[in-house]
C-alpha cells in the first residue's frame, strides 16, 4: 500500500503540508507550515498501513521521544508529536524544525577532504551533541556524514545538527537487548555489492541504487522452518537463508537524513512495490531484538558488526571514521559490506594520509579506531577536546597567545604592574645606591655591603613577585577560555591568590630552582661518567684520548637536555596549584604527568619563555652601550704625547700623573703597562658605567613587563592544552569559576542551575 499523497493538506488542523521533502524508513518527510505561526516546518508523517502494526507506531514514539528529549543547538529540534485522522486512516506525526542547508556527506562528495580548522569545528559541534546524547541514555548508532547537517546562521557560518536519531537505542531498553541477536558470524553472509561508489542491490529483479554509504540492518531471516509457512506461500526473499542465517538488506540515502531502515525478509514479496520495509516484531520489545547489526557499514564500530551490545563508545568509533574521512577524503576501509565490516572487526585502519594534519592528531583518531572500546576517548567531548589539543603545534599556541594578548592587554599589563611594583622600588633603591657609591658619600665598604643587600633582596622578591604575578594571570586566562561570555576580573584571582599564597610560592620557587639543581646534578653525574670509561679505555689502548675535554663536552650538551627537560616538566607546577589546589609534591607529580602529553611544544614553549628575555636584554644592553660612547669623556690633550717618527696607527703615550705607558693601536685596542696597584677607574668613567646601568635598568623594567605577562599566557594556554590532550573533562574548571563566594543575581542562580542540569545525565520521565 502506498502512502497517501498529503501534499496540500493539513494534518490535525495545524500543519499544512506543501510539498515532500523526502521518503524515510517510516514515512515521509514534509514541508509544512504551522497555520498559526506561519512558521515553516518539517513534518514527518508514519505511513496508515504501519499504524495497524503497534511495534511501527511505538518505533515511532520512541524516535519522538529520544529527540524530544535532546535540548541541544546541534541536534534538530522536535516541537510536535500527535496522531492525525485521515480519510486513508489514522497517521502519527513528527514535527521538527526545518533546515535549509546541506549535508556533510554532499559536501564531502565534492571537496573530497576539508581543511583542519573546518573538520574540527564541525566536530566540536557534532561531538558537543552526540555527548548530550550519551547523557540522556540515547545512542545514535547510525553516525556517517549524511546525518550531518550544515545549515548557514546567516553570520557567514553554520550550525551544524546531528540527524536521525530514529535508530538510536535508550539505556532503558538495554535490559531487552540481552534477547538481541548476538554473535552473528558475518562472514557466512552472502555478497551483497555494497561498493564505496554505487550499490546495487537486487530483489526479486528490482534494483536499489545508493552511495556507499547505505544503511544495513542485519536481523534473524524468518524461513519456513520458524514461520510455519513455505516460500511460496510468503514470497521470501532470495536473500533470506536457512534457520541459522541472516538477512541484510541495504538501504540508499534518502534526503532527509532520517532514513532507518529494518527489514525483515517476511516483508518481502511480490506484492511490494519498495523494499523499504520494517521488522516484523510481535511486540514493542522486539524493537530492540530484531536487528543484532543495525547502522552504516563504512562507520560501524567492531562491537556493531559483531551484533554486540553497544554503548557510547561506539558512537566514538564512528565518530573517528567520519574525522578520517573529512582529513583524507575516504574512509578507513573500501568495498563490499562483508569486507568493510570484517576490517572493522580485524584489521587496523591504514595510516591517515592528509596534507596539514599533525602526528598527534592522526595519533588522536587512531586512538579512536581502536578496536578495543577501552582504548577510545570514553566521551565524545573528549575526543573532540584531543583533536582541538593536538591540532596545534607551537605555533598556534603562540598565535593564540598574542590574540588573547591583545584582547586583554590593559588588565595584564595593570596585573604585572601591581606585582612588579616592589621591584621597581627595589631597582630604584639599588639606582640611588649605585649613584651615592660613586660620589664617595658613603664608604666603598659600606657602600658595597648596603648594595649587596637590595640585590639579594630583589633576587628574592623578583621571584615571589612573578610566581603570584603568574598564578594570577593564568586564572584570568583560564576563566577567560572556560568561561567566555564572563568578564575577565582581576579580584576574583586576587582572592585565590591569597586563598593559596603559601603553597603557590613554596611550589614557584622550588619549580624555579630545580631545572638548576638537576642541571647540575645530571653535569657531574655525565662528567664523571664519561671521564671515567675514558680513562680506563684511555689506559687499556695507551693512548691519550681527551677525556677531560670530551667529558666536558658531553656534560655540557647532557646539561643542556637536563636542563630543559627539567624546566619543561616543572613550567605547570604554578597553573596547577593555582587552579587545582594541588601542594607542592602532587603540583610537581600532576605537572609532569601533564606536560608528557605534549612534551615537545612544552619544550618548545619553555626554550622561547627563556631565551627571549635573554636576546631583549642582550639587544638592549648592546644598543644602550653604543649610546654610551657618544658620551665617552674625551682624552686631555696633555696627557698624550705623540713619539715623533712613529707612524698615526701605533702611538705610544704617557701618563704624565701615574707614570703609565699606553699603546693605542689601531685606534681600538690598548695595552696600559705600569702602576698595576691603580686598577680603578677614574670618577668619570665611574659614573659613565653607574649611568648606563641604571639607563639600561629602566628600561628593562617595561620590557620585563611585557615579557612576564605574555609568557603567562603562554603557561596557562599549556595547561589547558594538555589536559584537553588527555581527554579530561572542563566540568571541574567551570565549577571551579563559578562556584566563588560573591552573591548571585537571580539570572546568574537560574542559568547555574541549567548549567548543572545539563551536565548531569536525566533519567527518562
Amino acid at each position: 500500500m502506498e502512502s497517501p499523497a498529503l501534499v496540500g493538506r493539513t494534518i490535525d488542523g495545524k500543519y499544512q503540508l506543501t510539498r515532500e521533502l523526502g521518503r524515510g524508513g517510516m514515512g515521509t518527510v514534509y514541508l509544512g507550515v504551522h497555520l498559526g505561526t506561519e512558521r515553516p516546518v518539517a513534518v514527518k508523517v508514519i505511513s496508515p498501513q504501519f499504524m495497524q502494526r503497534a511495534e511501527f507506531v511505538e518505533r515511532f514514539r520512541r524516535e519522538a521521544r529520544a529527540a524530544g528529549r535532546l535540548r541541544h543547538p546541534n541536534v534538530v529540534d522536535v516541537t510536535d508529536f500527535g496522531f492525525a485522522e485521515l480519510s486513508e486512516g489514522q497517521v502519527a506525526y513528527l514535527v521538527m524544525e526545518y533546515l535549509d542547508g546541506c549535508t556533510l556527506g554532499e559536501i564531502l562528495d565534492e571537496e573530497r577532504n576539508l581543511p583542519v580548522s573546518w573538520t574540527l569545528d564541525i566536530l566540536e559541534q557534532v561531538c558537543s551533541a552526540v555527548n548530550e546524547a550519551h547523557q540522556q541514555g540515547i545512542i545514535h548508532r547510525d553516525l556517517k556524514p549524511d546525518n550531518i547537517w550544515l545549515e548557514p546562521n546567516r553570520r557567514g557560518g553554520y550550525t551544524v545538527k546531528v540527524l536521525d536519531f530514529g535508530i538510536a537505542k535508550l539505556e532503558d531498553y538495554h535490559e531487552e537487548s540481552g534477547s538481541a541477536v548476538e554473535g552473528i558470524d558475518t562472514a557466512a553472509l552472502p555478497t551483497i555489492p555494497v561498493h564505496s561508489e554505487t550499490t546495487d542491490v537486487h530483489l526479486e529483479g528490482r534494483t536499489m541504487a545508493g552511495d556507499g554509504a547505505a544503511t544495513l540492518v542485519v536481523g534473524p531471516a524468518k524461513t519456513p522452518a520458524n514461520t510455519g509457512n513455505s516460500p511460496g506461500e510468503k514470497g521470501l526473499d532470495p536473500l533470506s537463508f536457512d534457520d541459522q542465517a541472516t538477512a541484510i538488506y541495504a538501504t540508499p540515502i534518502e534526503a532527509d537524513g532520517v532514513e532507518t531502515q529494518i527489514s525483515d525478509s517476511e516483508d518481502h514479496g511480490p506484492g511490494r512495490s519498495t523494499p523499504r520495509l520494517l521488522v516484523d516484531a510481535r511486540s514493542s520489545a522486539g524493537l530492540t531484538r530484531a536487528g543484532a547489526v543495525l547502522g552504516t557499514p563504512l562507520y560501524m564500530s567492531p562491537e556493531q558488526c559483531r551484533g554486540d551490545v553497544l554503548d557510547a563508545r561506539s558512537d566514538i568509533y564512528s565518530l573517528g571514521v567520519i574525522a578520517y574521512q573529512m582529513l583524507s577524503g575516504r574512509t578507513p576501509f573500501e568495498g563490499n559490506y562483508k569486507v568493510v565490516m570484517a576490517a572493522h572487526k580485524e584489521l587496523p585502519p591504514p595510516r591517515l594520509a592528509a596534507r596539514g594534519v599533525r602526528k598527534k592528531m592522526r595519533w588522536a583518531i587512531e586512538a579512536a579506531l581502536s578496536k578495543d572500546p577501552e582504548k577510545r576517548p570514553q566521551t565524545a567531548l573528549a575526543f573532540s577536546d584531543e583533536l582541538q589539543a593536538r591540532a596545534d603545534g607551537i605555533f598556534g599556541l603562540l598565535r593564540r597567545s598574542l590574540v588573547i594578548y591583545g584582547e586583554h592587554l590593559p588588565k595584564l599589563l595593570l596585573v604585572t604592574a601591581i606585582f612588579q611594583l616592589p621591584v621597581i622600588l627595589l631597582t630604584l633603591a639599588q639606582i640611588t645606591l649605585s649613584f651615592l657609591r660613586v660620589s664617595n658619600i658613603f664608604s666603598d665598604l659600606t657602600a658595597t655591603i648596603v648594595l649587596a643587600g637590595v640585590m639579594l633582596a630583589l633576587t628574592f622578591v623578583s621571584a615571589f613577585c612573578s610566581v603570584f604575578n603568574v598564578g594570577t594571570i593564568v586564572w584570568m586566562v583560564v576563566q577567560y577560555l572556560v568561561m567566555p561570555l564572563r568578564p575577565v576580573r582581576i579580584r576574583p584571582a586576587l582572592r585565590q591568590i591569597k586563598k593559596h599564597w603559601k603553597s603557590l610560592s613554596i611550589s614557584g620557587i622550588a619549580a624555579a630552582f630545580v631545572p638548576f639543581a638537576v642541571a647540575v646534578g645530571v653535569f657531574a653525574a655525565v662528567f664523571l661518567v664519561v671521564w671515567g670509561v675514558l680513562q680506563i679505555i684511555s689506559s687499556i689502548a695507551g693512548i691519550d684520548i681527551g677525556a677531560p675535554i670530551i667529558g666536558l663536552v658531553v656534560a655540557s650538551l647532557a646539561t643542556l637536555v637536563g636542563f630543559f627537560y627539567a624546566y619543561a616538566s616543572t613550567m605547570l607546577v604554578i597553573p596547577v596549584a593555582m587552579i587545582e589546589g594541588s601542594r607542592f609534591v602532587q603540583a610537581f607529580r600532576r605537572s609532569m604527568t601533564l606536560t608528557r602529553r605534549a612534551l615537545a611544544t612544552t619544550v618548545a614553549a619553555g626554550m622561547i619563555m627563556l631565551l627571549t628575555p635573554m636576546l631583549l636584554a642582550g639587544a638592549l644592553s648592546t644598543l644602550v652601550d653604543l649610546a654610551g660612547k657618544g658620551i665617552d669623556p674625551s682624552v686631555k690633550a696633555e696627557q698624550t704625547r705623540t713619539v715623533e717618527g712613529q707612524p698615526n696607527d701605533v702611538n705610544p703615550t704617557t701618563s704624565g700623573e701615574n707614570g703609565k705607558i699606553s699603546f693605542s693601536v689601531g685606534r681600538k685596542s690598548k695595552v696600559e703597562i705600569g702602576d698595576s696597584n691603580d686598577e680603578k677607574m677614574d670618577t668619570p668613567k665611574r659614573v659613565k658605567h653607574t649611568l648606563l646601568e641604571s639607563i639600561f635598568q629602566i628600561i628593562w623594567l617595561p620590557v620585563q613587563i611585557i615579557v612576564l605577562s605574555f609568557s603567562a599566557i603562554i603557561v596557562a594556554l599549556l595547561y589547558l592544552k594538555t589536559r584537553l590532550a588527555g581527554g579530561e573533562s572542563m566540568d571541574d574548571l567551570v565549577d571551579r569559576f563559578d562556584d566563588d563566594d560573591r552573591p548571585k543575581k537571580k539570572w546568574q542562580q537560574r542559568v547555574r542551575r541549567r548549567r548543572l542540569q545539563s551536565i548531569r545525565p536525566q533519567s527518562e520521565p
